[in-house]
């Protein structure tokens, strides 16, 4: 018995993906090295790409800055779901005979020299790229930001892949690229991450895809991991409160120092298990809270150009996000004030919810606010005007 791609389609289908296809090791020969399935598995023959779409609605929502919660709440339910077809595929391909490996959904990188552990990193290269899986089994291909664009779904999708030592047919590579070039990605992103000019090229399956460069991938992990969120001009932010001094370094030196600085001072960082030493476990922990706070480049990026323009309006007229008493955030468009915290971050709060905090009935719980640093971040403002 072999196992077929019917048979993957349907299972990886029935739950929940929205998009599946399958590539050969072949496809991925001319990938860069996070392309290399052998590297996690070394029978690799083939690969099962599969995608899920965002909820719309919530994702608006989010950009709008209407509805932080909600958003973080679907990313949640859909590594879940990335997960289960992880392992229901795994489990058939097994039965069948063949080596199989599920890819971590996300947060599993590559050792680099010298790198303890995820806080002393400064490349974040994948175990396996999902994007590049993806490309090769024909769900899309790369678009001006880098990020997969579907025909289906624009960005607004999240990967899976399992790798297998079974032989399986390729489908077809996505002929056309979905991506138009019009750059809304370029001016969404808070830490101005992806270049409006200069290129390089990916090259996947025989497709040279011509990319545009990017600032070091510590740049973006200050921006999209809640540490960095206005913007240059300071009109608007993404969902985070915090800030560190603006711009950020030119040098690629600098900005890793920088990024090294903020995450061992953030307190989720210390903590035994977090989705950067157990993805999987905090995915399915009912107590973990997800705190999406960026991801714009890939959440404007819908596949009308028309819904492209409406969410960068959305997202550039939303306000700038702050911190509450009682912990939960929200968007303002009035005066702010920037409070320097012990944790290499500055927070931005209302002068209304400041002088909640310094006044007698100012929340007394101490535990208010939905990451570890902001549950920190309010303890050390509540104690320190004490």
């Amino acid at each position: 018995m072999r196992a077929t791609e019917s048979k993957i389609k349907q299972i990886a289908k029935e739950n929940g993906a929205a998009l599946v296809g399958i590539a050969s090791r072949e496809r991925l020969e001319d990938a860069p090295p996070s392309g290399n399935p052998e590297y996690l598995l070394p029978s690799a023959r083939s690969l099962i790409s599969f995608a899920i779409s965002l909820n719309r609605t919530i994702l608006r929502d989010y950009l709008h800055k209407k509805d932080w919660l909600s958003h973080s709440t679907d990313q949640k339910q859909i590594y879940q779901k990335l997960y289960g077809i992880n392992d229901s595929l795994v489990n058939y391909l097994k039965s069948m005979g063949h080596d199989a490996l599920g890819v971590a959904v996300n947060c599993v990188f590559r050792p680099e020299p010298g790198a303890t552990d995820s806080t002393e990193m400064t490349e974040f290269i994948p175990d396996f790229s999902h994007r590049y899986g993806a490309v090769a089994a024909g769900l899309g291909r790369l678009g001006w930001s880098g990020n997969l664009l579907t025909p289906e779904y624009g960005a607004t999708v999240y990967l899976g892949t399992v790798l297998t030592s079974a032989e399986l047919r390729s489908d077809p590579i996505c002929e056309q690229n979905p991506c138009d070039r019009c750059l809304i990605c370029t001016s969404v992103c808070p830490v101005e991450m992806i270049s409006g000019k200069e290129t390089l090229t990916v090259t996947i399956a025989g497709i040279a895809e011509e990319i545009a460069r990017k600032k070091p991938n510590t740049c973006c992990w200050i921006g999209c991991a809640d540490y960095h969120g206005l913007s240059a001009d300071k009109k608007w932010s993404n969902w985070s409160p915090y800030r560190v001094n603006a711009p950020l370094p030119d040098s690629k030196s600098d900005v890793d120092a920088l990024c090294i600085r903020v995450q061992k001072a953030d307190p989720q960082m210390r903590l035994k298990t977090n989705p950067y030493t157990n993805h999987r476990a905090t995915t399915f922990d009912p107590n973990w809270h997800f705190s999406a706070a960026c991801g714009n480049c890939g959440n404007v990026c819908w596949e009308k150009r028309e819904d492209r323009k409406e969410n960068k309006r959305l997202l550039v007229e939303s306000g700038v996000a702050v911190l509450n008493a009682d912990g939960t955030r929200e968007a303002i468009h009035e005066e702010i004030l920037e409070i320097q915290t012990p944790y290499e971050v500055k927070v931005a709060v209302s002068k209304q919810e400041y002088e909640k905090l310094k006044s007698d009935d100012r929340p007394k719980k101490t535990d208010c606010g939905f990451t570890p640093k902001d549950r920190a971040v309010l303890s050390f403002i509540k104690k320190n005007d004490e």
